[in-house]
């Protein structure tokens, strides 16, 4: 695979599998600019993820409208014919309690990927500090855990994407940009088996980084039991919502991933996994 620069290192470019347009309710940007940026970072392919999100809670709720998605972008490839692959995914928020609704949007048209994500651990929302409201530390990581176990186990997803994201919690109710899963081995690693045994992916998300929460995640302890329960599959994903963060920090990620054992990371094709090598 072709090499580019990032940050100053030479390193092998890794396609992007977690970005966002303006068919997510939280993005303004125009899939052909995505695309764009892909190709302007020298990436083969990209793969656009955007927000289905079922659940009555979320803020994108009602938002998503599969067709006009599905059309805007078959036109998006059109377009970029011949200068990078589009892949068409969906991130989907909790995707184990909506499963009927997930499955009949799936139905319609061959996606390449799927994201199952955690955005609420019922009507606690795990990017803000409320979601600690009544609960310590240690309550909240095994309620997150607990939930984030029923995904894995439950949930219609070929990628379980940013896996930590209850780090944002922490950092906007403790202040932290740190998280020693150490005290949590066990039921994180219930959830890695589940992910590996299934054959499914982890993504490394990189968008910590540009939040100003330390960086990206799951951390390379996390990405090692991973490996060590029989995990095979890793993505990178920037979850970037503007074109400029596409790709964004890759160079990072791809370091965690070699440390943490893994030669390789993963492409979604029709939502089956390939593997490119690092």
């Amino acid at each position: 695979m072709a090499s580019g620069l990032t940050c100053g290192t030479i390193v092998p470019v890794i396609p992007d599998f977690h970005t966002h347009t303006h068919f997510s309710f939280d993005s303004q940007a125009l899939p052909e600019e995505v695309c764009r940026a892909a190709v302007a970072r020298g990436m083969p392919e990209v793969a656009l993820t955007d927000h289905m999100d079922l659940n009555p809670l979320d803020g994108g709720y009602g938002y998503f409208r599969p067709e006009a998605h599905w059309q805007g972008l078959q036109d998006c490839r059109a377009q970029l014919d011949g200068r990078v692959r589009v892949h068409i995914g969906l991130e989907c928020g909790e995707p184990h309690l909506f499963r009927e609704g997930l499955s009949g949007i799936l139905a319609a048209h061959e996606y390449d990927v799927v994201l199952g994500s955690i955005h609420w651990v019922g009507h606690r929302p795990v990017e803000t500090a409320e979601f600690f409201d009544g609960l310590d530390f240690q309550e909240g990581i095994e309620l997150y855990l607990e939930e984030l176990a029923c995904l894995a186990e439950e949930g219609d997803y070929d990628i379980l994407a940013h896996p930590d994201i209850i780090r944002r919690a922490v950092f906007h109710r403790f202040g932290r940009t740190d998280l020693d899963w150490t005290p949590y081995e066990a039921p994180m690693r219930r959830v890695l088996r589940v992910v590996a045994g299934r054959g499914k992916a982890l993504e490394v998300n990189t968008s910590y980084r540009r939040r100003g929460m330390g960086p990206p995640g799951p951390s390379i302890q996390v990405l090692r039991w991973f490996r060590e329960e029989g995990g095979r599959w890793v993505t990178l994903g920037s979850d970037a919502h503007r074109p400029e963060d596409v790709g964004a920090d890759f160079g990072e990620a791809l370091d965690m991933v070699r440390a943490a054992g893994f030669e390789g990371v993963a492409v979604f094709r029709q939502r089956r996994p390939y593997r490119v090598p690092i």
